[in-house]
């Protein structure tokens, strides 16, 4: 039987905001995150200006590699956790050194951990060890790493590398939530003096098919950033009145946690800028914090009067916004994946789309030398019902248009690398 997929069909919608709703300008945000980050680390932990200040290599850069935090190497993996690429710092390894490394199976036991249950190797000692680069904020993170690596190589080669605890300092100090209303962040304070650098407007057609899902489904936001920096970025992408798009919206989430934990919810307050006081009955038309889907869930019980009331959650996030929810919250998910190919008779596409496409890596979704999908494929197919590059092609299309066909277990490569379970009569991977 043809699985088919229709907006139509939900009672509950919800998204998440950054590079989902929020589209970014990937350039100036890449090269602004990279400035900061490496600023960060040579003034305060004394890493070499020489190699960290070269000029971006943005064919280095992609979503979803992952960093061997103790061997300085940088991988990218496909679905049953065995590694297609990898680099030393910023040098890439041939298959042969990558099998010294990593054994005649080029598999890695924390990553094989990953595979199995993210979750295990998200907090804790293995954290320590790994860090996948999830999305747009990340992924400068692989350039910094692996130019850290070759700064310490160019002396002396160390058994173990001591250098993501670092990176991983500078990123608290650019994104922690605290940052934004203190203005102690560079990140923040970039942001701030000219966000038309770095945001992209959201079109009015996306901004009345909100209202018009609206009219018939229940819409709720669920945001990993915090309520502050929350609603700068709904302002600016989404206008002055954005809260009127939703009937409740949820900010510092702390995604995957929101779908896996029983963590409160906190009221905002009237500025939207802190938190103040656990809340126990959430209502509509309301701004929180923190919280859990299980009681969100229950509240769209309540406001659809359906006892099991049918939910999408939209995203762009792969661990967080598709996999989480699906595999722990029973949401149906859909995946934005800005990588994608948009249909060539189709202008209206992020401008840095460009350097989103086949790089040194191969692609995002796919590794085409070696005849594999990457493991956020293996994730997408397994878990959402729908990939797409951008909110604008479900924008595009009538609420009850449907998608069809789904075909999960099989993947070919013709060049450009069609995957079934998109709807390929729309969508196409980019080589």
């Amino acid at each position: 039987m043809t699985e088919t997929f229709k907006l139509s069909d939900y009672d509950c919608v919800g998204f998440d905001l950054d590079n989902t709703l929020c589209e970014y300008r990937i350039g100036p945000m890449v090269q602004m995150i990279y400035d900061v980050l490496i600023d960060y680390l040579i003034k305060n932990c004394n890493y070499s200006d020489k190699h960290l200040r070269q000029p971006i290599d943005f064919d280095f850069f992609q979503r979803g590699l992952f960093l061997d935090a103790e061997k300085g190497n940088i991988l990218k993996i496909n679905g049953t956790g065995q590694i297609l690429r990898a680099a030393h710092g910023t040098n890439f390894m041939s298959d042969e050194e990558i099998m010294s490394v990593y054994g005649p199976n080029r598999t890695w036991a924390v990553t094989d951990v990953f595979v199995e249950n993210f979750l295990e190797t998200w907090n804790g000692p293995m954290s320590e060890k790994i860090r996948p680069l999830l999305d747009f904020f990340d992924i400068p993170v692989s350039l910094v790493f692996g130019r850290c690596i070759d700064g310490i190589d160019n002396i002396s080669r160390p058994q173990t590398y001591n250098v993501w605890p670092d990176v991983l300092k500078g990123l608290v100090y650019m994104y922690s939530r605290e940052n934004f209303s203190a203005n102690t962040s560079d990140y923040f304070r970039y942001l701030k003096s000219t966000p038309s650098l770095y945001y992209n407007k959201c079109p009015d057609y996306v901004l009345n098919w909100l209202k018009e899902l609206k009219q018939t489904k229940k819409v709720f936001l669920i945001s990993g950033s915090h309520v502050d920096y929350a609603n700068f970025t709904a302002t600016q992408s989404l206008g002055e009145n954005w809260k009127e798009l939703f009937d409740i919206a949820v900010f510092y989430s702390r995604k995957p946690g929101f779908f896996t934990t029983n963590r409160p919810f906190y009221n905002t307050d009237t500025q939207m800028l802190n938190e103040c006081g656990i809340v126990d009955n959430i209502q509509f038309n309301n701004i929180y914090s923190q919280g859990n889907w299980d009681q969100l869930h229950d509240l769209l019980k309540r406001e659809t009067g359906k006892s099991n009331p049918k939910c999408l959650y939209v995203g762009d996030n792969i661990l967080q916004d598709v996999v989480a929810p699906a595999k722990f919250s029973g949401l149906d998910t859909i995946a934005v994946v800005e990588e994608m190919k948009l249909d060539s008779n189709d202008n209206d596409i992020n401008p840095d789309n460009n350097m989103l496409r086949t790089n040194k890596w191969s692609s995002y979704l796919v590794d085409c030398d070696k005849k594999d999908t990457s493991i956020w494929t293996s994730f997408i197919a397994n878990h959402g019902k729908l990939c797409i590059p951008s909110i604008k092609n479900l924008a595009k299309k009538p609420i009850n248009f449907e998608f069809t066909p789904f075909t999960k277990n099989k993947i070919t490569f013709n060049g450009n690398g069609f995957f079934p379970f998109i709807p390929n009569s729309l969508y196409k991977i980019l080589k």
